[in-house]
Order: C-alpha cells, then sequence, then structure tokens
C-alpha cells in the first residue's frame, strides 16, 4: 500500500511539473495566436488587453487537465505536440498578417 501511494505521488508530481513546464509556453503560444487571429480579422484595440488576459486562464486550464493524461508519457506526447501546433498556428498567423510583432 505504500509503495502505490509514493508512486501516485511522483506521478502528480511529475504531471505537475510538466504542466508548469510545458504549460506555460503552450499558453503564450495560444495567446499568441489569438492575437494575431484577431489582428488578422480586424479587431480593434481591444486586441493587446484580451490576449495578454487570456494566458493565465489558458495556463490553468493545462494545469488541470494534465492530470486527466493516462500517463507520463502520455503527458509528454501531447504537450509537445500542442505546443508545436500552437507555435506553427502563431508563426503561420503572423506570416499571413504581414506583421513582425
Amino acid at each position: 500500500m505504500a509503495k502505490d501511494t509514493i508512486r501516485r505521488d511522483r506521478v502528480l508530481l511529475h504531471n505537475g511539473l510538466l504542466a508548469l513546464v510545458l504549460g506555460y509556453p503552450l499558453a503564450i503560444a495560444a495567446s499568441g495566436a489569438l492575437h494575431q487571429l484577431m489582428r488578422f480579422l480586424g479587431a480593434g484595440p481591444v486586441v493587446g488587453q484580451l490576449t495578454m488576459w487570456v494566458v493565465y486562464p489558458l495556463w490553468i486550464a493545462v494545469i488541470a487537465l494534465v492530470f486527466l493524461l493516462p500517463s507520463k508519457r502520455a503527458g509528454w506526447i501531447w504537450l509537445a505536440l500542442a505546443n508545436a501546433l500552437a507555435a506553427g498556428a502563431c508563426y503561420l498567423l503572423m506570416q499571413a498578417g504581414g506583421s513582425a510583432a
């Protein structure tokens, strides 16, 4: 019984650290993609404030959802893929919008 508790604690610690380390870049990249998309669509002067304040709810959502993943390996794979997709979307939207920032 004690070994199961220690193992569960290690998995929880690992998932929490994983969410902190890979969740923040994912939230930043998703916020950047949202920013570029809103600028591309001509959303107006609210774009900067909205994308600035959306980072932390996205990060908290990632931290909460990472505990639903079945294994450590799945956490690394899903968060790495999500980071790559979000960064790629941000890059493509920046190229489509023609802006550098």
